[in-house]
C-alpha cells in the first residue's frame, strides 16, 4: 500500500513541476497582475499563475484560489494536455 502512496506523490510532484514550467515559460501575463500565466477553462477559473511562488487559479474577477480547491490530480493532468 505504501508503494501506491509513493507513486501518487511522485506523479503529483511531476505534474506540479510540469505546470510550473508551463507557467514560467508562458508568454502570457495574468489579466489581474504582472504574473506569468496560462489560460485555462476549468471550474470557472480563467488562469493558472504563480503568485508568491505558489501555483494558483485566478477567476475572471481576479480572485485567487488554491490549486487543489476544486481540482483533482486528473484535472491538473488535463490542463497539461489541453491548454487554451
Amino acid at each position: 500500500m505504501e508503494d501506491f502512496k509513493k507513486q501518487h506523490r511522485d506523479l503529483e510532484q511531476r505534474v506540479l513541476r510540469e505546470l510550473r514550467n508551463k507557467v514560467e515559460n508562458s508568454t502570457q501575463t495574468s489579466k489581474h497582475s504582472d504574473a506569468k500565466a496560462i489560460m485555462v477553462n476549468m471550474f470557472d477559473y480563467a488562469e493558472l499563475a504563480i503568485v508568491h511562488d505558489r501555483l494558483i487559479f485566478v477567476d475572471n474577477r481576479g480572485y485567487e484560489y488554491s490549486l487543489f480547491a476544486d481540482c483533482s490530480l486528473e484535472d491538473l493532468i488535463d490542463i497539461l494536455k489541453t491548454e487554451i
